[in-house]
């Protein structure tokens, strides 16, 4: 279960950090987006990121204690929600360069996390 977790952690992180550079892109396009279709974007991605993240660095720590998976997800997901309360404030390049460096420290927290648990099993 803690493998899953790391690996569904690595692809939701990866994923919001390809969304979220291509999705400026992708917006600037269109001719008309509606401004309600952006409500709320950002938070529920902050929501299910952080809630597998809390479990699985959690239950890695357990086993390995390793202080650089905490450091890289916990300056990552900060970067994340710094990029969220910001999104509206802040030009769209500077937004999905925070969004990217944020999503990508994310699934080097999590790669490590499991090389980290799986190598703590081999060895005990």
């Amino acid at each position: 279960m803690k493998a899953t977790l790391d690996k569904l952690g690595m692809a939701l992180s990866g994923l919001c950090a390809i969304q979220c550079a291509l999705l400026p892109i992708m917006l600037s396009l269109s001719a008309v987006v509606p401004s309600w279709a952006h409500i709320g974007h950002g938070w529920l991605w902050m929501s299910v990121i952080g809630l597998i993240a809390l479990w699985s660095f959690f239950q890695g720590w357990k086993i390995h204690h390793c202080r650089w998976v905490l450091f890289y997800a916990i300056i990552g997901y900060t970067v994340l929600l710094l990029a969220t309360i910001l999104e509206e404030r802040v030009p769209v390049l500077m937004e999905s360069v925070l969004f990217v460096i944020g999503g990508l420290l994310m699934v080097v927290a999590h790669w490590r996390n499991y090389k980290k648990t799986n190598c703590a099993r081999v060895i005990s």
